[in-house]
C-alpha cells in the first residue's frame, strides 16, 4: 500500500469548499487501497517533515484568494523550502486541486504545479483540477450539453488514478545541486 498525504492550504480548513474535493479524493484513494493522511494547514501546527517523509505522493489543495492560493499554503511553501530536492519531495508525484468562487483558479493551478515541480515533485499528466462555483451551477442546470468541457467532481477519479499510477512507477531522474545551508540567509 502506498501513502498519500493530502495537504489542504485553504483558509476554510476541514470545513471549507476545498474539503469537499478532499472527501471525494479520499473516497477514490480508498479504492486504490492507499494509506491516507490529511493535513489542514490552517488548523495544524504539527511538525511536517515526518509526514512528508512518510508520503509516497501528495495531493495539494487550496481555495482561491485574490489570484493566489491560501496563506496557509504560502506559509507551508516558505517553511519547507529547506527540503527542496531532498528525499522528502524529490520524485514523489503530486496532484493539485483548487476550488474557486469566481476567477483565478487556473492560474493558481498552473503556478502551484510549477512550484511543486521546481522543488522536485513529479507532476503526472491530467493531475490538476479547478472546481468553481460557475461550474457547480452549470453542472446542476437543465442544459448539461456542455458539461464535458468543464472540470467536474467526477474528474477527481481521473486525478487520483493518474497520481496512483505515477506513485507505483519507478523512475531514474537526476537532481541538480541545491544549497541547503540556510535558505533564509542574507545575500544582499
Amino acid at each position: 500500500m502506498k501513502n498519500i498525504l493530502i495537504i489542504n492550504g485553504s483558509l476554510g480548513g476541514r470545513n471549507g469548499n476545498t474539503s469537499v474535493l478532499i472527501k471525494d479524493a479520499q473516497k477514490y484513494l480508498g479504492q486504490h487501497q492507499a494509506n491516507i493522511d490529511t493535513i489542514h494547514l490552517e488548523e495544524s501546527e504539527d511538525a511536517i517533515a515526518g509526514k512528508l517523509a512518510w508520503a509516497n505522493g501528495f495531493i495539494f489543495t487550496s481555495g482561491t484568494y485574490w489570484d493566489s492560493w491560501g496563506s496557509p499554503m504560502q506559509k507551508f511553501l516558505e517553511q519547507t523550502t529547506q527540503y527542496e530536492a531532498s528525499d522528502l519531495f524529490l520524485f514523489k508525484p503530486a496532484s493539485v486541486m483548487i476550488s474557486m468562487h469566481s476567477v483565478g483558479g487556473k492560474s493558481i493551478l498552473s503556478r502551484l504545479q510549477g512550484v511543486l515541480n521546481t522543488i522536485g515533485i513529479a507532476i503526472p499528466p491530467m493531475s490538476g483540477l479547478v472546481y468553481s462555483l460557475s461550474t457547480h451551477l452549470a453542472m446542476n442546470s437543465s442544459d448539461n450539453s456542455f458539461n464535458d468541457d468543464f472540470w467536474s467532481l467526477e474528474d477527481i477519479e481521473v486525478i487520483v488514478h493518474n497520481l496512483m499510477t505515477a506513485v507505483n512507477k519507478k523512475h531514474d531522474y537526476k537532481s541538480w545541486p541545491v544549497d541547503r545551508k540556510d535558505p533564509k540567509r542574507k545575500w544582499l
